[in-house]
């Protein structure tokens, strides 16, 4: 049986235009909660048509909605170390 370690910490969603000028979503973490994603940045790409103004309005409804963001990573998983209780 492998052992998991998860991760969790507070996080906002950030609208903004990505390299190829369509718009994003990015996942801004706070306070290096979530220490497998430090000096990584979590975006979703929306669907053709979506405007800047709506994601932004989509993720002012992720803002509210969402409370924090975690990783779970198995035993397996070459980053993993048990976590400190």
């Amino acid at each position: 049986m492998t052992d998991t370690r998860t991760e969790r910490g507070t996080c906002r969603f950030m609208a903004e235009k990505g390299e190829d000028g369509k718009p994003i979503i990015r996942v801004e973490l706070f306070h290096n909660t979530v220490s497998v994603l430090n000096h990584a940045t979590l975006a979703f790409n929306l669907l053709s048509g979506i405007s800047l103004e709506r994601a932004k309005k989509i993720a002012d409804s992720l803002n509210e909605n969402v409370l924090d963001a975690s990783v779970k990573l198995s035993s397996q998983h070459p980053m993993f170390a048990p976590s400190k209780s």
